[in-house]
């Protein structure tokens, strides 16, 4: 099996490149500038071609593969506008998706996000659940789904969307945010400590999702929903992570509630192969991965 992963320069799929040639999977891993992390196993490493492009110009020339991962995406983040997430989200799905049926790919995985359900309402979230007021990048996701949708007659694809990801360098993102304040010993302030949690999934439990789908008999756009095995208060949580990292940080609670959902795995689960860690393994994981 071919698979041309996109983003792998970068936290989540760099890993999921990475894992799937461990895997057996000969990857075409692209990256538009960041340096490509090849996996301790020289048989892996062998695996892996280096690809430099950029999706988002005209004329890029790519490899006939069976499976395309699209990992790479630009967020909201400072000083990014609109006008770079479409150029950067939606042209360059555009390419690949043209590309993936001219190549004669049969399947297609597409990192999604929470984001294209826009203002969550209901208090458990599964693909059930509406979209209502996305952002703009939440727009760019769905415009993402929509194209594959487009073409599930020619390719069979599984849109995931992603809560936080977590694993070895995971950025931007609560818990992450949090072990960095907590290793450096600064203050951390933290709302809603009664709520349940289970917003995350560990960037291993998608990548053997991903392999499980991509080897499987699958046909039709498919859209699906991950998140963390069980559920922690949050107070809880950040109290396991100071008390495993040791941490001298002054936690505080804050007054302000925000709006708090869970996340209803099932349908991956007993459809798609996902077998999601419990998240408390998963907290005690992180936390040694990133110290």
């Amino acid at each position: 099996m071919k698979v041309l992963v996109t983003g792998a320069g970068g936290f989540a799929g760099g890993y999921v490149a990475r894992r799937l040639a461990e895997l057996g999977a000969d990857v075409v891993a692209v990256t538009r500038s960041s340096v490509i992390v090849l996996p301790d196993d020289p048989a892996a490493a062998a695996r892996i071609q280096v690809l430099h492009a950029d999706l988002s110009m005209p004329g890029v020339v790519l490899p006939a593969t069976d499976v395309i991962v699209h990992a790479a995406a630009t967020s909201i983040w400072d000083d990014i506008s609109v006008d770079q997430m479409i150029s950067d989200n939606v042209a360059s799905m555009q390419v690949l998706v043209r590309h993936a049926r001219a190549c004669g790919a049969r399947k297609f995985v597409f990192f999604s996000s929470f984001s294209a359900f826009g203002d969550i309402a209901a208090d458990v979230v599964d693909e059930h659940t509406n979209s209502l007021n996305a952002d703009a990048y939440g727009l760019t996701k769905l415009l993402g789904e929509e194209m594959l949708a487009d073409v599930q007659d020619d390719i069979a694809s599984l849109s995931i969307r992603l809560p936080a990801v977590i694993g070895p360098g995971a950025k931007r993102n609560w818990l992450s945010e949090c072990v960095r304040k907590l290793k450096a010993g600064e203050p951390l302030s933290y709302v809603n400590p009664d709520a349940l949690f289970n917003n995350a999934c560990h960037i291993e439990d998608l990548a053997i999702l991903i392999h499980r789908w991509s080897i499987a008999d699958q046909s039709g756009a498919q859209m699906t929903v991950v998140g963390a095995g069980g559920k922690m208060r949050v107070a809880d949580i950040v109290s396991l992570l100071a008390a495993r990292i040791k941490s001298a940080s002054d936690i505080s609670v804050g007054t302000r509630e925000l709006r708090t959902f869970l996340i209803d795995s099932s349908h991956a689960q007993r459809q798609l192969g996902y077998e999601p860690m419990d998240i408390a393994v998963m907290l005690e994981r992180f936390v040694v991965e990133n110290l």
